[in-house]
C-alpha cells in the first residue's frame, strides 16, 4: 500500500526529532554531571576563600582598633552559620549554595571545632568516620599543604544516624591560623544532573508531541499546486497584484494551500497600504518625539526641522530652510564660532558613520547658549550619502544634576567643607605645584563625650560652628576641609616652625572661644597634628598617616599640637600592641584595685576610701591609668572594666565591714560611657544585691562633662539615688561651664580637683577658686572633699576654709587591700596626729 505524503513526513520527522534528541540528552546528562561536580568543587573553594577574605577584612578592622578580636571572630561565625540558639548550637546557613545539608565550618590545627552546627567547642581530632577515615586529621593535613579536598562519610545534620559520603575543601587562613572548611554531601552534587536528566526527558516528550502536531498542520498545506503559486509569487515580488485570485479546485491540502496563498496576497496588499500610512505616522512622530530633529543636505543646508527643534532653537523651519545649520547654531562654550572642519558632522558625511556627541553648545535665535548632546546619522540613497539627520536634546538639567552630584561627592553635606576625597586630590595637585607644604589635622577633644551626653544633634551643631570658625580664620587660598567624624584638615603653604606654631595657636584660640549651642554655652578645645611635605613624606597617604600619628601623640601628651617625628612610628606601634593587650588584661587578672583613704581632718577619722584601678602588664610592668584609661574609653572596654571595678570595690568594702570596719564608705569613679549606658542602674543594683553592701556606703563619682545633657543626667542620677547611693562630682571646676546642675541634680558632694590644691598656698587664683567652691557647697548644703593634699600647709589652709574632708599622700598613697588592712592602726594614728 502506498503511503501518503503526510505519513512519510510524520515518520521522517519523528526519526529526525527522536534520535538527535536522545543523543543530545545522553551527552548533556553526562556533561552536566561532570560540570556540576566541577562547579560544586569550585563552589567549595570559592566559599572557603570568600570566608578567608572576610577574615582578612575583619582582621584589618581589629588591627585598626575598630572592633575587638572576639567580636570579629564571632561576626565570621555568625556570617557563615548563624547566631547560636538556646542550646549553644548554630544553624546551617541556607543562603550558601552548598546543597541541602552542606555548610562551612572552622577548626584549628589541634582539631578543635571553632564554628560547627553540631560539634562547636569540641575536639574531634580522633573521631574516625564509618569508612575508617580520621576526617579531621585529613582536613588539617590538606589545609597545611596549601589547601585540598578530603572525602569521607559523615552523618547528616538533620539525621545524625545516617552517614552519607561527603567532600570537604579545607584551607588555612593567614590571619588567625583558622582552618576554614566547606563541605557538602555527594548526593547533593548529583542532584542537579538528575534534575537535568528528568528535564531533558520531559522536553524530549514535549518536542516529539509538538513535532507531530506541527507536521500534521504543515502536511495539510503542501498539496497546493506549487507551480501556480510560484508564478503568482514572482509577480507579487515585482509589485504586480493585478491577477485574479487562484481558483480552488479541491478541499484537500492543495485547496487549503491555494486559499492561504490568496489570503497572503490580499494581506500583502493591505501591508503596503499600512506602510504608506506609517510614513504619515512617522511624520507625526518626528513632530512630537520630545527631541529636536533636523535634516541637512551634504552641504549642511537645512531641509527639515521638527517642532521640538523649533522650540529649542527659537527658529522656525521656514526661516532656516536652505541655510547652513552649522553656521546658524553651532558655537563653542564661550560663544565663539565653531570651525566647520572640526565639527563631527563632517565625519558622518565623509565616512558615512553615525557619530555621537555627549556635550556641545548650540545658540538660540535670541543669542543665548545652551548645552546639547546629539547623534548624527547619515542618509543613504543607493549607497551614497545624501544628507544628515541630527537628533539633539537640551542637557542643561542633566549638567546641573551632574555638577550637583560632583559637588556632593567632593564635599561634606553637614559642614559644606571639602571632604577627604577632595583633600586627596588637592594634596596631589599642591605637591606637584609647591616645593613644600604643611598638612594639619585638627581633632575636637572629647567629642565622643559630647555626642554621648547631648546627642548627635548638638554634635552636628558643634561641627558646623568649628567649620565656620576655621573658614573665617583663613583666606580663601588656604584649603580647609573635613575628614571624618570630628577631624578637620588644613593644607597650608610651608612656614618655618615658629610661624607654624603661631598658626596652630590661632586655630586653638579661635576654636576655644565659648560656643553658644542652643541653650548651652560650651567650651570646646582641639588638638592638632602636623606633617610636612616633602620632609615627612612625598605621597598623600603617607602625609595623612604621619599627621594623624602626630595628632594621636599630641592627644596622649595633652599638647595642643605636635609635628610628626619618625620616632612616633614606634610609639604608635607600641600603643597598638598595648591596646591589644588591654583586651585580655581583665581575663588574665592583670588589673587590680588600690584604695586611698579619705580623712575627716577635724575628727581624725578615716571615713572612706576611693577605689583606683591599676594595670600590671606582664612585659611592661606598671602602666599608668592616664595611659590605659583613654584606651579603654576609645575601645569600649571601659564598660566591662568599670563593672569589674564596681563589683570588686563593693566586695572588698563588704569584707572590711565584716572584719570590723563598718564605718567605711567606698567611692568609685564612673566613666562617661558607663554613665550613658542604658543598664547602669540595673548593673549597680545587681552588684549591691550580689555583694550585700548597703547602698548608702557606695559613693559614685561622675565628672562635670557628664552633666551637659541635664535631662538624661537628672533621670539617671535620680535612679541611682532611689537605690540609696551617694553621688559626688569629681574634678569639680575643670569641666562643664554651667553650674545650673548643682541646683537641680541630686548631688551629695563636690570633689575639688587636685590641680587647684597643688599651688593652693602659693597661688592667689587657686586660693580664690577653692574658697569659692567651698562657699558655694556650704550654701547649697553640699559636702566637699579636696583631693591631692600632700602638705600640712595645704591641709591647714583647707581647714581654715572649712573644708574638713581630704585625701592625698599627706595621709596615705593608694594601698592594696592587704596593705590597707595591715596598716589600719597606723593609718588611724596618722590621721589623728594630723587632725
Amino acid at each position: 500500500m502506498r503511503m501518503s505524503i503526510r505519513t512519510k513526513l510524520i515518520i521522517m520527522s519523528l526519526i529526525f526529532l527522536a534520535i538527535p534528541s536522545l543523543l543530545i540528552g545522553i551527552i548533556g546528562y553526562k556533561s552536566s554531571l561532570r560540570s556540576l561536580n566541577n562547579l560544586g568543587a569550585d563552589g567549595l573553594q570559592t566559599d572557603v576563600r570568600l570566608t578567608i577574605e572576610m577574615i582578612g577584612a575583619l582582621d584589618k578592622q581589629v588591627k585598626a582598633g575598630n572592633v575587638s578580636l572576639e567580636e570579629a571572630q564571632e561576626e565570621v561565625k555568625v556570617a557563615i552559620l548563624g547566631e547560636k540558639d538556646s542550646n549553644g548550637k548554630r544553624p546551617i546557613n541556607p543562603r550558601l549554595n552548598l546543597g541541602e545539608h552542606g555548610f562551612i565550618f572552622i577548626t584549628n590545627s589541634a582539631g578543635d571545632e571553632l564554628a560547627h552546627p553540631n560539634f562547636e567547642g569540641q575536639n574531634v581530632w580522633n573521631i574516625q568516620t564509618t569508612d575508617g577515615v580520621y576526617s579531621t586529621q585529613e582536613i588539617v593535613k590538606a589545609a597545611n599543604n596549601g589547601g585540598g579536598f578530603v572525602t569521607y562519610e559523615w552523618p547528616l545534620p538533620s539525621n545524625p544516624d545516617v552517614h552519607v559520603p561527603k567532600i570537604t575543601y579545607a584551607e588555612k587562613d593567614p590571619y588567625w591560623n583558622w582552618i576554614v572548611c566547606a563541605g557538602t554531601y555527594l548526593p547533593d552534587f548529583n542532584a542537579g544532573a538528575n534534575r537535568l536528566l528528568y528535564l531533558l526527558l520531559i522536553t524530549l516528550g514535549i518536542s516529539l508531541f509538538a513535532g507531530v502536531i506541527v507536521i500534521l498542520w504543515f502536511s495539510k498545506k503542501l498539496t497546493k499546486p506549487i507551480l501556480q503559486v510560484a508564478d503568482q509569487a514572482k509577480l507579487i515580488a515585482c509589485g504586480d497584484y493585478s491577477h485574479e485570485a487562484i481558483e480552488t479546485t479541491s478541499k484537500d491540502e492543495i485547496g487549503e494551500l491555494v486559499m492561504n496563498f490568496n489570503i497572503m496576497k490580499e494581506n500583502q496588499k493591505k501591508a503596503e497600504n499600512q506602510i504608506r500610512q506609517s510614513e504619515a505616522f512617522l511624520q507625526s512622530v518626528t513632530s512630537y518625539m520630545g527631541e529636536g530633529m533636523v535634516v541637512t543636505d551634504t552641504e549642511g543646508k537645512l531641509t527639515f526641522m521638527n517642532p521640538e527643534a523649533e522650540q529649542l532653537l527659537g527658529w522656525l523651519e521656514e526661516e532656516c530652510l536652505n541655510q547652513n545649520l552649522h553656521d546658524l547654531v553651532h558655537r563653542r562654550e564661550n560663544g565663539s564660532s565653531f570651525p566647520y572642519a572640526e565639527c563631527l558632522n563632517t565625519k558622518s558625511l565623509e565616512k558615512g558613520e553615525v557619530t555621537r556627541t555627549t556635550e556641545d553648545w548650540f545658540m538660540r535665535k535670541n543669542g543665548s547658549l545652551f548645552p546639547v548632546s546629539y547623534v548624527s546619522s547619515p542618509i543613504f540613497e543607493n549607497d551614497v550619502v545624501t544628507g544628515l539627520i541630527i537628533v539633539f536634546r537640551d542637557i542643561s538639567k542633566q549638567k546641573e544634576d551632574q555638577e550637583r552630584m560632583e559637588y556632593m561627592a567632593f564635599h561634606d553635606d553637614l559642614t559644606k567643607l571639602p571632604n577627604l576625597r577632595y583633600l586627596t586630590d588637592k594634596l596631589e595637585q599642591d605637591m606637584n605645584k609647591h616645593k613644600s607644604l604643611a598638612l594639619l589635622i585638627i581633632d575636637i577633644n572629647r567629642f565622643k563625650h559630647i555626642n554621648e551626653a547631648l546627642g548627635h544633634t548638638f554634635g552636628d551643631l558643634i561641627l558646623q560652628l568649628v567649620a565656620s570658625r576655621l573658614r573665617e580664620l583663613f583666606p580663601s587660598n588656604v584649603f580647609v576641609g573635613r575628614l571624618t567624624g570630628d577631624e578637620f584638615a588644613i593644607v597650608y603653604p610651608y612656614l618655618n616652625q615658629e610661624d607654624l606654631a603661631a598658626v596652630c595657636k590661632q586655630i586653638h584660640d579661635q576654636i576655644c572661644e565659648p560656643m553658644q549651642v542652643k541653650h548651652l554655652l560650651l567650651n570646646v578645645s582641639v588638638t592638632i597634628g602636623v606633617s610636612l611635605y616633602p620632609d615627612d613624606g612625598d605621597e598623600v597617604d603617607v602625609l595623612l598617616k604621619h599627621a594623624n600619628m602626630a595628632l594621636i601623640e599630641a592627644t596622649q601628651q595633652h599638647d595642643s599640637f605636635l609635628m610628626y617625628k619618625p620616632s612616633m612610628e614606634g610609639i604608635a606601634f607600641d600603643r597598638l600592641v598595648l591596646e591589644n593587650d588591654l583586651y585580655y588584661a581583665l581575663q588574665k587578672n592583670e588589673l587590680y584595685l588600690v584604695y586611698q583613704p579619705q580623712v575627716n581632718i577635724v575628727t581624725g577619722q578615716i571615713q572612706g576610701l576611693e577605689a583606683l584601678v591599676r594595670w600590671n602588664h606582664p612585659k611592661y610592668g606598671s602602666i599608668s591609668p592616664a595611659q590605659f584609661i583613654p584606651m579603654a574609653e576609645n575601645t569600649g572596654l571601659i564598660i566591662p572594666i568599670g563593672e569589674w571595678v564596681l563589683r570588686t570595690a563593693c566586695s572588698q568594702l563588704k569584707e572590711w565591714h565584716h572584719n570590723g570596719l563598718p564605718s567605711l564608705s567606698m567611692a568609685v569613679n564612673l566613666s562617661s560611657r558607663q554613665f550613658y549606658s542604658q543598664d547602669l542602674i540595673d548593673t549597680v543594683k545587681a552588684i549591691l544585691l550580689e555583694t550585700g553592701l548597703p547602698p548608702g556606703d557606695l559613693e559614685l563619682e561622675i565628672t562635670e562633662s557628664m552633666m551637659m545633657n541635664i535631662e538624661y543626667a537628672s533621670e539617671t542620677m535620680q535612679g541611682l539615688k532611689q537605690l540609696g547611693c551617694k553621688i559626688a562630682i569629681d574634678d569639680f571646676g575643670t569641666g562643664y561651664s554651667s553650674l545650673n546642675y548643682l541646683k537641680h541634680l541630686p548631688i551629695d558632694r563636690l570633689k575639688i580637683d587636685q590641680s587647684f590644691i597643688r599651688d593652693l598656698t602659693e597661688n592667689e587664683q587657686d586660693d580664690t577658686i577653692v574658697s569659692t567652691i567651698i562657699s558655694m557647697a556650704q550654701h547649697l548644703k553640699l559636702d566637699v572633699i579636696a583631693e591631692g593634699v600632700e602638705t600640712q600647709e595645704q591641709k591647714n589652709a583647707l581647714r581654715k576654709k572649712q573644708c574638713f574632708n581630704v585625701q592625698g599622700y599627706l595621709y596615705s598613697p593608694p594601698l592594696s587591700p592587704e596593705n590597707f588592712s595591715q596598716q589600719w592602726e597606723q593609718l588611724q594614728q596618722k590621721a589623728k596626729k594630723f587632725a
